[in-house]
């Protein structure tokens, strides 16, 4: 016999939660995780914003630079600014006054317009020159000109002009190849003294224009040199002081010949060398000097630039005449303290460069400095006033 079911006692029994309310329960509490879960995520994958740096002072912009002054040694005024403002109208492609790279011809005067010139620099080696021709022919030591030039009068040779320079430069060139005169030149430049400031000849050529040069390089002009002076001397000089070639030197010269000579160490078959003559073949002075520039050059300089009783007046005048824009300067020697003041004294270029608009470089008043170093005289006698004949 099966036994009752045994029925639960309502009256005894624990009371639980209903059992709809603990199923919503277990339901709610994941769904609460998830939900914050996702958020995180969500949250997550909001780019953070960067942190900015902690204020520091503000930055404060460079100040442009200045421009750099090509002439620092030239000083303000008319002259330094027609100067600039040529070489900035002639290399302006897109200005009125635009002048083409091979027609940027400058032509500078040597003696008193890039270096002192008292006493005449050509002057001092023709001296050393003599002193050799006498020690080989003592006769002569007694002869004029030779024994005043012995005696150091070096206005002698000024007084007489450039011409009987070049006599007597050529006198003492009788055979003597070209090679070795260049030669000589050279060793007398690295060792000579110049007899007013006691100092390397290369110290006496002109800070200012040495700036001249270089702006006028670097702005595509070529620079010839055309000097009174002898050529054999200009062109090592030339060179060494101002980095222009023997190919851009014109100057007086004496007269050479080819001849055969024998051959370098031992060989049989003779060369040929250039000798020169004990005279004159061009004395490249005055109106000569145009004439050399047209020759050697080909074309009409647009700046020339001179100094006063310097035989440069013509070499300007044909300068000016140039259908370019042009420009000319003459140096004027006026400055007693720091070179020699020998001025306008009884000649007329001062008066011609007037008339002709010509810009007048004065020494005391345009270059705040003559030599890259100061100089002191070691003689209180100054040269003679008396400019040099033609």
């Amino acid at each position: 016999m099966r036994e009752p079911l045994v029925q639960p006692d309502h009256g005894n029994a624990p009371s639980n939660p209903p059992a709809r309310s603990s199923s919503a329960s277990a339901v709610a509490v994941p769904l609460l995780a998830l939900g914050l879960l996702a958020a995180a995520v969500w949250l997550g994958s909001i780019p953070s914003q960067p942190q900015q740096p902690p204020a520091g002072p503000a930055v404060q912009p460079l100040p442009p630079a200045k421009p750099v002054d090509p002439l620092p040694s030239w000083n303000q005024g008319p002259t330094k600014q027609a100067i600039l403002a040529f070489v900035a109208a002639v290399t302006d492609e897109a200005g009125p006054d635009f002048v083409p790279v091979p027609e940027r011809v400058a032509v500078f005067d040597h003696d008193g317009t890039l270096a002192c010139e008292r006493p005449l620099l050509n002057g001092l080696f023709i001296v050393e020159q003599v002193r050799g021709l006498v020690a080989r022919d003592p006769s002569l030591a007694s002869e004029e000109p030779y024994a005043t030039l012995l005696s150091g009068d070096l206005e002698f040779m000024r007084r007489l002009g450039r011409r009987f320079v070049n006599e007597v430069a050529a006198a003492t060139l009788d055979g003597v190849p070209a090679t070795v005169l260049d030669a000589d030149v050279r060793a007398f430049l690295a060792s000579a003294r110049h007899p007013l400031f006691d100092v390397p000849l290369a110290e006496v050529s002109y800070t200012p224009m040495k700036e001249l040069l270089d702006l006028l390089g670097k702005n595509g002009f070529s620079v010839w040199l055309c000097s009174g002076s002898s050529v054999h001397f200009i062109r090592p000089l030339a060179e060494a002081w101002y980095g222009i070639g023997p190919d851009r030197v014109i100057g007086s010269r004496p007269r050479g010949v080819m001849v055969e000579a024998p051959g370098e160490d031992g060989a049989e078959s003779p060369r040929l060398d250039m000798v020169l003559l004990p005279e004159i073949e061009l004395f490249n002075d005055g109106p000569q000097k145009p004439v050399s520039i047209a020759a050697q050059v080909g074309r009409r300089p647009i700046l020339a630039v001179g100094n006063v009783a310097g035989g440069d007046l013509e070499m300007l005048r044909w300068s000016q005449s140039s259908g370019r824009l042009n420009l000319q300067l003459i140096v004027l020697h006026d400055d007693a303290d720091r070179e020699v003041d020998y001025g306008d004294q009884g000649d007329s270029d001062l008066e011609a460069a007037r008339r002709a608009g010509w810009h007048i470089v004065s020494m005391a008043s345009d270059w705040n400095r003559v030599f890259a170093n100061p100089l002191v005289k070691q003689q209180t006698s100054e040269p003679a006033d008396t400019p040099p004949t033609p």
